[in-house]
């Protein structure tokens, strides 16, 4: 047996590309994110058992809209989140929390 369980190989391999995931990343990450990961990790995983030469692309997206709304409102609300020298009294899940209110 050589593992391919009698299924031939494509008889005309293709490059193809595999956009998946593409969470919003001014959010916090969760098991729902992964669903799409895996999903696309499959899909790849079986293109490539056919003989295709795949790409994975793992788009975050565009994420220049909510940074924008993010640094606006710290602006306004917490101007010493953006000071280099304070902002280290900022964490990750504060900026979840501030980026929930500039919206």
């Amino acid at each position: 047996a050589n593992g391919r369980l009698a299924i031939p190989k494509a008889s005309n391999p293709q490059r193809i590309v595999v956009d998946f995931s593409s969470p919003n990343i001014a959010k916090e990450m969760h098991v729902g994110h992964l669903r799409s990961t895996i999903i696309g990790d499959t899909l790849c995983n079986l293109l490539e058992f056919l003989g295709h030469d795949v790409v994975r692309l793992n788009h975050v997206g565009d994420w220049g809209t909510q940074f924008g709304m993010l640094v606006e409102h710290l602006r306004d609300e917490y101007p010493a989140a953006l000071n280099k020298d304070t902002a280290e009294s900022v964490d990750l899940g504060d900026l979840v929390l501030l980026y929930k209110a500039a919206k």
